[in-house]
């Protein structure tokens, strides 16, 4: 079984926590996952975070990197990220960009989508 998980929220919201810690439990259900980023949700994978240490052990830069060496992909939203200024320099190893229309297509092909 196939789940795309779509994250919009910025690296120190809960929401977007919480879709990281479901991608990981699906995983060990053995369910394939992907995760698409987009709106704020491009900022989670920016090199170089530093969390607050109220949340320093909910880093969500750390929780992707563990969930890509479990076999998670991860895509970005090109356009999410020309809007907000940032560049594909500034983007973590191993994430992909992407678009809408690749998003219409993971969405058609995935057995369950979740927005966060």
């Amino acid at each position: 079984m196939s789940t795309l998980i779509i994250i919009n929220d910025q690296p120190s919201s809960g929401k977007t926590w919480n879709a990281l810690r479901l991608s990981a439990a699906l995983v060990g259900k053995d369910e394939e996952v992907e995760v698409f980023l987009m709106n704020d949700g491009v900022f989670n994978v920016m090199k170089n975070q530093n969390a607050p240490s109220e949340i320093e052990g909910q880093m969500t830069s750390n929780k992707i990197k563990e969930l890509i060496n479990l076999g998670v992909n991860f895509f970005y939203c090109s356009q999410c990220l020309d809007t907000r200024g940032i560049e594909a320099s500034q983007i973590t190893d191993n994430i992909e960009k992407s678009n809408l229309p690749k998003l219409a297509e993971f969405i058609k092909n995935s057995e369950k989508v979740i927005t966060f």
